[in-house]
């Protein structure tokens, strides 16, 4: 083996490349989201989702209106006219997630007091 004239150490022989590891796609730029694509019209369909449930809802309260209820059953319709006005003020906010989980939980209590006994 030759020694080296210069200060440099001598390249290692047989050593592989180092390696570079890229975690998370390896790109550095910050993603962005445009507005009024895809996002726009999925925020719009949980928004009509959200108001569909809703008036559903509010239809089966109609079914029920004129019978005498429980106080568990008055508690049930206290409890969904309330998730239904956090749901509409969930839509307004444009916390879509919310509304639609708000309102499908006053959903699910209406058609528990529509059902036949």
């Amino acid at each position: 083996m030759a020694t080296p004239t210069s200060g440099t150490p001598p390249a290692p022989e047989n050593c592989p490349p180092s390696k570079i590891i890229v975690r998370h796609g390896g790109t550095s730029e910050p993603s962005i989201q445009l507005a009024g694509g895809p996002v726009g019209d999925k925020a719009s369909q949980e928004r009509d989702n959200a108001n569909q449930m809703l008036g559903s809802t509010e239809e089966n309260l109609k079914k029920i209106a004129g019978k005498q209820l429980t106080s568990n059953q008055q508690d049930m319709v206290n409890q969904i006219r309330q998730f239904m006005e956090q749901s509409k003020s969930a839509v307004a906010a444009g916390d879509l997630d919310r509304a639609r989980t708000l309102a499908w939980k006053a959903h699910l209590l209406s058609e528990e007091l529509v059902k036949p006994q």
